[in-house]
């Protein structure tokens, strides 16, 4: 592990650059938070929008090699409801290079064969993107949870960083790990200063067993995502910290300029620190998703 002297060592004596030595290192980094899907597919019933654009993994791949990232964790995107199927159709294309976290219907029996097979195409985790949605009953998922504890699969919550005090610590005592995208997801109008659930998502970095991925700065806001950092990397240090691009961008409403290259471009500029990246871009989802 990174002591904080190693964290917080000048920038100025380090010499790796993202943009340098991207091709030396490209086949290494890991992109921890992406998406895929093509149009035609059906949505869920509770979509928050339809995407109007085609993200196939073929162009994920492509565009991520291009920027030096040579793998990806894709997670189902909250339109597609519980079809997963073109998230496992991804997986089954390139079993070294992905990893995937489902979204999966509690109302659907799942058998032991069918957690084998998800385990042997590279599912690493379940999600439950409910920003904006109920919380669930706990209990309809208690099979499923089960699941995820056997195989050490972290539970990926998207949900409003203010419900973090009401969900985190069942998850956390159930025996859980957790991982919390896009900074947080602090309220942007509040700032992680002055969000609640920001504090408890800090104090929860004790227990050893929550992650969270620098992703979606768009989401939050570049220059809150920017004073988040600090905090994020005191509390957690880079060993329960991930870097990753949140492609293809899909809340389409808050910022078109994003690109794959902007979002490595604010890592580094956030992140100046040569051991710190490299930690954050391989050491940890390579330990949490087994690549």
């Amino acid at each position: 592990m990174l002591s904080r002297r190693a964290l917080l060592a000048s920038a100025s004596s380090l010499s790796f650059s993202l943009s340098s030595s991207a091709g030396a290192v490209a086949p290494r980094w890991i992109d921890a938070h992406s998406h895929v899907s093509v149009r035609g597919l059906k949505l869920a019933t509770e979509a928050r929008y339809a995407p109007n654009y085609d993200a196939p993994w073929q162009t994920l791949l492509a565009l991520a090699t291009a920027n030096g990232v040579g793998r990806a964790v894709i997670l189902q995107p909250s339109f597609l409801g519980f079809d997963n199927s073109y998230l496992f159709e991804a997986l089954k294309a390139e079993p070294e290079r992905l990893r995937g976290v489902p979204w999966i219907s509690p109302s659907v029996e799942t058998g032991p064969a069918e957690w084998e097979e998800m385990a042997r195409l590279g599912v690493r985790g379940l999600r439950f993107p409910i920003y904006g949605l109920p919380t669930p009953q706990w209990s309809a998922y208690r099979d499923m949870m089960a699941e995820a504890l056997k195989r050490d699969w972290p539970i990926h919550l998207y949900v409003e960083c203010r419900r973090l005090p009401e969900i985190l610590p069942r998850l956390l005592d159930g025996g859980h790990k957790v991982v919390i995208p896009h900074y947080g997801t602090f309220d942007r109008a509040l700032g992680p200063l002055r969000d609640p659930g920001f504090k408890v998502l800090l104090e929860a970095a004790e227990t050893g067993r929550v992650w969270v991925v620098m992703s979606g700065a768009y989401r939050v806001g570049p220059e809150r995502a920017a004073a988040a950092t600090p905090m994020l990397l005191k509390a957690f240090g880079p060993e329960r910290l991930m870097w990753a691009s949140d492609w293809p961008h899909t809340d389409t409403g808050l910022d078109r300029a994003t690109t794959y290259a902007k979002t490595l471009k604010w890592f580094e500029t956030w992140v100046p620190y040569d051991a710190v990246r490299r930690t954050m871009l391989v050491d940890t989802p390579v330990r949490l998703y087994g690549f």
